[in-house]
């Protein structure tokens, strides 16, 4: 469908439920954790159209930047805000006026009850979000990635605002298949969540394409079949992949501490249980977060960066036969090779 089309769709759709509350709209989950949710209006779980509940599988740490997309009368951007406490920011983004009447309204009393504000809503597109590149930490969206029509664009400005590492959690609606084309021009079964779902594997490369890693499921529950489509709700963390124009090999090493014999990461990389292997400065930071820190030793860079160290991921050396990040005689003693030995016959980059 054109966006502007399902914007409007959308817009229409949740401006009303703002006014009236719509039960059934998603399929709402409880915040079943009061302690969470003490210092939030009542009434404002009249209006809880969510899948999930995001914020609390974020790991969400105090003194975070957490932006919420589609934050609706900002029942996930109030849980954030105490979690995140007086040193920390919550922003919510939404395109509908009268949810965000709402949603200031509260914001308010919220303030009030826990004695501080660092809560703040924007008006815009979660496609063109107005915040500022590499700004916040945490992103996290409660049933409205499904809403979109231009994911991909939606994925890239998560990415933009993240910091390096940093993360997004999102609750959504995903289907057991793709939905046919013609299914999607049901104005009502895309604004109900239904037919904007992705499948969960087109939803996984979605979120790849864009860059993100260590992408984990947290929870899935089933919701509903119909048109024949079997609908659930998932939980999916990732996180913004480091890399940048300054990857460097200088030493780090890695040593994967097992369960398994051997994994690959999102990158490529092949780790063999108790192995050393040769990372650079991107894959080295990759390990240290999200979900590979408990499962990885990364050892300290042994010298100085300086101006003579070699690119790991240089452009001009992707089309290279070897590894983009191996010199093409990393057998001579004096190449500094960013892969082990054994590794830089490989297709794939054994550092990016």
């Amino acid at each position: 469908m054109d966006m502007n089309a399902t914007r409007e769709i959308v817009k229409n759709t949740y401006s009303n439920a703002a006014i009236k509350p719509q039960p059934g709209l998603c399929c709402p989950k409880d915040y079943s954790d009061k302690n969470t949710t003490d210092h939030i209006p009542s009434e404002v779980f009249d209006f809880n159209y969510g899948c999930g509940s995001p914020v609390l599988k974020s790991e969400i740490k105090e003194g975070e930047h957490v932006v919420d997309l589609g934050s609706g009368v900002g029942i996930d951007c109030f849980v954030a805000s105490k979690i995140v406490g007086a040193g920390g920011r919550v922003t919510g983004v939404d395109m509908t006026d009268e949810m965000l009447e709402k949603s200031k309204k509260y914001a308010k009393q919220v303030a009030e009850t826990l004695g501080y504000s660092n809560v703040d809503f924007k008006k815009g597109f979660i496609e063109s979000m107005p915040l500022e590149n590499e700004s916040v930490d945490v992103v996290v969206s409660n049933c409205v990635l499904n809403l979109s029509s231009d994911k991909k664009t939606v994925f890239k400005e998560i990415s933009r605002v993240l910091k390096p590492t940093g993360r997004l959690v999102i609750a959504d609606i995903v289907s057991n298949r793709n939905i046919d084309p013609a299914d999607q021009k049901d104005e009502k079964l895309w604004a109900d969540c239904y037919t904007g779902a992705l499948s969960v594997r087109a939803l996984i490369q979605a979120l790849m394409d864009a860059g993100f890693v260590g992408i984990t499921q947290i929870s899935e529950s089933p919701w509903e079949d119909i048109a024949g489509y079997k609908f659930s709700s998932v939980t999916l963390a990732g996180y913004k992949s480091p890399k940048g124009d300054k990857c460097l090999y200088l030493g780090n090493k890695a040593i994967y501490l097992g369960p398994y014999s051997k994994v690959e990461d999102d990158g490529g990389h092949l780790f063999e249980r108790f192995k050393p292997i040769d990372i650079c400065t991107d894959t080295a930071l990759s390990l240290q977060t999200g979900p590979y820190k408990d499962s990885f030793i990364v050892t300290a860079a042994t010298r100085a960066e300086d101006s003579t160290a070699p690119s790991c991921c240089a452009p001009e050396k992707e089309s290279s036969s070897v590894s983009s990040c191996c010199a093409p005689d990393n057998e001579s003693a004096s190449a500094s090779s960013c892969c082990s030995t054994e590794k830089s016959s490989s297709a794939t980059s054994g550092c990016c």
